[in-house]
């Protein structure tokens, strides 16, 4: 049985706050599923008025190996990939009561980055096979199949039932593309991104991470029309961000997470920095509830 998270509950020991006005933080391509060590935490927050508070952050995995690429259904448990008997399966845990549920099985392939599929019961994630063929699936509780059937999907993010942004492995790199599987349409949107692609609460616009000029750089894009604006650099050594609400970014840079508000001066300031023996941060996700943080982050 893994840790059970109680969301909410003043016993959870020493809180944090984000400060909008806090102290500014100064400060090649990422392969796609490189497996350091690493363990997922949870971190209940508290909505305020003036910030956001965040509780001790509790390790739901402790499995040596790779435990990481956390997302939320809509019932709020959490799906990730995990390492078990030298492969990654895709893993379910229900932070209410600690249950954890294996989704995934699959003799001579891997799966990484699950994600619920909405208006359905599915989940769709990246196989990784032995012979080195890496593709999009969807899965149900009996059967698997091919979703894109000639894209090296790398990352992906569903807009809707029909609409999916992904990331498609090149020679060069990583590029962004819009597929509608249903309809066999996919299209390259920009060149050179990065892994990270997340929906705009609120806006109906996704956000990814351009790489073009050496300096990552978040943009927002219309997934329909494809238009694209720059939103902010991202400081050194940030891949992975996550949105809170419409107008605040959410980002880890070593063992810290920082944050950026699009109305606010520009800046990315210091929020909270992870206890001793947590090191650096890389994927999160937020519940639908806006009540917990998942939290990838290497040992130290």
């Amino acid at each position: 049985m893994c840790p059970r998270i109680s969301a909410g509950l003043s016993g959870l020991g020493k809180r944090f706050r984000l400060f909008g006005s806090a102290l500014v933080f100064l400060a090649g391509i990422q392969g796609t599923h490189a497996q350091p060590d690493s363990e997922i935490y949870l971190i209940p927050v508290l909505p305020n008025s003036d910030s956001l508070l965040l509780g001790t952050p509790v390790n739901i995995t402790e499995n040596p190996g790779y435990d990481n690429q956390p997302s939320f259904t809509g019932d709020g448990l959490l799906l990730y990939s995990r390492t078990r008997a030298g492969q990654t399966d895709i893993a379910r845990y229900d932070p209410g009561t600690g249950e954890l549920q294996w989704l995934s099985d699959t003799p001579g392939g891997s799966e990484y980055s699950p994600l619920p599929i909405p208006g359905t019961r599915d989940i769709s994630a990246i196989r990784l096979d032995t012979s080195g063929l890496q593709r999009l699936y969807r899965y149900n509780s009996d059967t698997s199949r091919l979703m894109l059937k000639d894209l090296k999907v790398g990352y992906h993010l569903w807009v809707s039932p029909d609409i999916l942004v992904c990331t498609v492995l090149t020679e060069q790199g990583m590029d962004l593309v819009v597929a509608r599987p249903g309809a066999g349409n996919a299209y390259t949107h920009q060149k050179n991104v990065g892994r990270s692609l997340q929906r705009i609460p609120g806006t109906g616009r996704i956000s990814f991470v351009a790489l073009e000029g050496g300096s990552p750089t978040l943009k927002s894009m219309d997934p329909v029309s494809g238009a694209t604006s720059e939103i902010t650099r991202l400081p050194e050594g940030m891949q992975d961000i996550c949105w809170w609400d419409e107008r605040t970014v959410v980002g880890g840079q070593g063992n810290a997470l920082l944050l950026y508000r699009t109305d606010g001066d520009g800046k990315w300031t210091m929020g909270y920095r992870l206890p001793p023996g947590i090191g650096r941060i890389s994927r999160l996700a937020l519940n639908p509830g806006g009540d917990l943080l998942a939290l990838v982050a290497e040992p130290e």
